[in-house]
């Protein structure tokens, strides 16, 4: 039974290796009383649902958008049953269709619908709906009630008041004029502030303000922002900590009247409200103030009468090391697997297990366990180098460090939970997450040894990702150290963890670029399935015209192939340009030229720096290339490729993830490269240029919700042009510099493609740029 997993026990599991989920798979106890299950999301949280719906032998039934998602979505194909929903691809258009969710599952059988977290979690109108259906059907989650109470930010600051639960100073009253809440700011509350919205939550309806200048701009912002995601533009003014620490509490309490708290996790380290790295159990805190934060946490869901899993999020002042209520999450959370890994307790069972009426398998909170230490990774399509710009395109290679979607492997201690599989689009409608990455260790170094690890090796391609931010982040010393994070990590440290896609051309990345280049010549000469000894290999064949051979032909060095490659970004032509000559063994001699910008060089002008390597090496049909550099340095990596043959300026990609590093010779982790394609001709140039000189262009496909100029209107350098939503976010477009506006190609409630010309400034020197600031990013 779950007692078994007592503290004690786990501990001896722990020590003797056996890890406390392996003792979780053999736990002997009957499935819930729930036939079939109906998940109302898609994506991660939905094929976590199911895995764990999968092991209990419940059936389950997926949703699917069939303009966004469709048949062959990794959620949909996971259930035993997909239905498709709605009229379209965005979320109003189909996963929050909270009828037709209920059709679904009236007419599938479902006995219980799970909603994940995001869309319908944390709607009391849709858990009313459901507890109102005459199929019977259970809301795997709290109470309506719950849910309205905690979904207001003003009524439940007022309730934990009641409850004697500590929160922040702030305006929580109905009082919405403008000019009111300003002079509840000015006068009452004090610079810095927060508004929030009400009906708000994972960081979107928010704003930081840090003087009386920005209050009405920003109040405007944020509830333009609440009315189009919750409906409800109604806000909240809270006094902000400078710098706190946020630790949340998992709750759970089931019908019966037995309220726990699974321990705390830490999310201190944020990016504009948005969680990156979550760990369980918090480092560094007195015993005393977490039994009093689990108990404050229970005393807040008692005061609701809530039922299910849920979250009290607590801010921890680092001055007075006072704790104060943040808000409660009346649902999963995303970071819920660290608590799993720390409990060994699977917390979708036991949503289900309180959903059809059972006691919680625990009751006693003396017996909840506390082992170990465990850390989670949110892995984002966006580019870190262009401020976390959400990315779009297709996923054509994805290789996690652990097979997704099966629980914590025991013997790596790594987890992937995903929606995601190769092939798969990443698009607009939906929040940009692919996956996250979930590590557990015998104490905090370890986890992070082993979340940096596996960072390392996870293989994504095909759009950028923020995994390079994540390891700088993971490997920095403030976070290595205990209790050394908090909400104002990134406002210390941001140099530190930046990542730039223009740093200087160096040794290493010449190295790298030919390694990647020794690649594609195997490619491209359809050298590839060779595992063995190329030289052996070329003698049992005995011909120099095998494809094993190479480029070199009979007739001595006249006979030699050059193949010269090009960056497929690069304007410049000596820069970056790679010629190979091929060398009768099958191997080549790559030269990687480079620019050295005159400040970094001691003659007139920039200077081209050549570097030379002979590589020779064989790319196996499981993608794994090893070559060997110069004669004696081996490398071990794999490498994969994609052939973009459909545009008019062909590309070929390619990504590299080392197996054995070169610290020596300056060779990174992984690296990608994109080249034109040397076997396709580029008509690009034959494609008239439409781009005028002061071009603003759409980052990213999106809709237009607000334009700020009109035509003839003069504008200043970082003036607001268009403010666009795209993936959950909100982007701000800002003028290159100051001209005028001559023409608008976009109105507001336009879709518009990445790319898309949005306005024409003149005089605009920067062409083709833009000025961007996310406003938010929802969890």
């Amino acid at each position: 039974m779950f007692r078994l997993l007592g503290a004690r026990r786990l501990e001896q599991c722990f020590l003797t290796g056996n890890h406390p989920h392996r003792m979780l798979s053999t736990t002997k106890r009957s499935a819930p009383a729930i036939s079939k299950v109906l998940v109302a999301n898609r994506g991660e949280i939905a094929c976590r649902v199911m895995r764990t719906c999968r092991r209990l032998g419940i059936p389950t039934v997926a949703l699917y958008s069939e303009t966004g998602d469709g048949p062959t979505a990794l959620h949909a194909q996971m259930a035993d049953e997909a239905y498709p929903i709605g009229i379209g691809p965005s979320p109003m258009e189909s996963y929050l269709r909270a009828s037709e969710v209920l059709e679904i599952a009236e007419r599938s059988g479902a006995k219980a619908i799970h909603p994940g977290y995001g869309f319908l979690s944390e709607n009391a109108s849709f858990a009313e709906l459901v507890k109102a259906s005459p199929a019977n059907i259970a809301f795997v989650g709290p109470p309506a009630d719950a849910i309205l109470a905690m979904g207001s930010k003003s009524h439940s600051k007022a309730l934990m008041i009641d409850a004697g639960v500590p929160t922040t100073p702030g305006y929580h009253g109905s009082n919405q004029d403008p000019d009111y809440l300003k002079h509840e700011a000015v006068t009452n509350i004090g610079f810095p502030l927060l508004i929030k919205a009400t009906m708000g939550g994972g960081g979107k309806g928010m704003r930081l303000v840090l003087n009386e200048h920005e209050f009405l701009p920003s109040l405007e912002s944020c509830k333009r922002e609440s009315i189009a995601a919750f409906g409800d533009d109604n806000v909240i003014l809270e006094r902000f900590l400078i710098k706190p620490r946020h630790i949340e509490v998992q709750v759970v309490a089931d019908q019966h009247g037995n309220v726990l708290h699974l321990h705390e996790r830490d999310c201190s380290l944020q990016r504009r409200h948005q969680k990156i790295i979550e760990e369980a159990p918090a480092s560094d805190l007195p015993k005393e103030m977490l039994e009093k934060m689990g108990d404050m946490a229970k005393r807040a869901a008692q005061a609701v009468g809530y039922v299910s899993a849920g979250t009290v999020e607590f801010l921890l002042d680092p001055v007075s090391q006072e704790f104060y209520f943040c808000e409660m999450n009346t649902r999963l959370q995303v970071e819920h697997p660290v608590t799993e890994l720390i409990t060994g307790i699977d917390l979708v069972e036991w949503q289900l297990r309180i959903a059809a009426g059972e006691v919680l398998p625990i009751t006693d909170q003396a017996d909840v366990p506390r082992m170990g230490h465990a850390m989670e990774a949110r892995i984002y399509a966006e580019n870190p180098a262009r401020d976390f710009l959400p990315a779009t395109g297709t996923v054509w290679h994805h290789e996690p460090p652990a097979e997704s979607n099966t629980g914590i492997n025991v013997d790596s201690g790594v987890r992937v939970d995903t929606g995601i599989k190769k092939g798969d689009e990443i698009g607009v409608h939906y929040d940009p997450m692919i996956s996250k990455l979930i590590v557990y260790g015998s104490d905090r170094d370890d986890a992070i040894q082993k979340l940096v690890t596996s960072l390392k090796h996870y293989q994504i391609a095909g759009v950028p990702t923020n995994i390079p931010f994540l390891i700088k982040c993971a490997q920095h010393s403030a976070f290595q150290t205990a209790g050394g994070i908090n909400t104002g990590f990134l406002d210390d440290h941001a140099e530190d963890v930046r990542v730039d896609s223009s740093d200087p051309v160096a040794h290493e990345t010449a190295l790298t670029r030919a390694i990647a280049a020794f690649c594609v010549l195997l490619h491209t000469e359809k050298r590839i399935g060779v595992d063995g000894n190329l030289h052996i290999t070329q003698k049992r064949l005995g011909t120099p015209w095998s494809n094993l051979m190479g480029s070199w032909r009979m007739g001595g060095d006249k006979a030699r192939f050059m193949r010269t490659l090009i960056l497929a970004d690069e304007v410049d032509p000596d820069n970056g340009k790679i010629e190979c000559l091929s060398n009768p063994d099958g191997s080549f001699e790559i030269s990687v030229r480079s620019r050295v910008a005159e400040m970094e060089c001691s003659g007139d002008g920039d200077e081209t720096i050549i570097d030379s390597y002979t590589i020779s090496g064989t790319l196996s049909t499981n993608n794994c290339l090893n070559v060997v550099i110069n004669g004696t340095k081996r490398l071990s990596c794999t490498a994969v490729i994609y052939e973009d043959e459909l545009s008019d300026a062909p590309k070929l990609f390619v990504n590299m993830w080392v197996k054995n590093h070169l610290k020596e010779s300056g060779v990174v982790y992984a690296w990608s490269m994109a080249l034109q394609h040397p076997l396709l001709v580029n008509r690009s140039h034959e494609t008239p240029s439409q781009v005028g000189s002061g071009s603003v262009k759409a980052p990213m496909p999106g809709k237009i919700t607000k334009v700020h100029v009109v035509e003839g209107q003069k504008v200043l350098k970082s003036d607001i042009l268009i403010v666009m939503e795209a993936m959950k976010m909100e982007h701000t477009i800002r003028a290159p510099s100051g001209g005028t506006v001559v023409s608008l190609f976009s109105l507001p409630g336009e879709i518009v493609k990445d790319g898309d010309i949005l306005v024409l400034v003149e005089d605009a020197k920067a062409s083709t740029s833009t000025v961007l600031k996310d406003e938010t990013i929802v969890a």
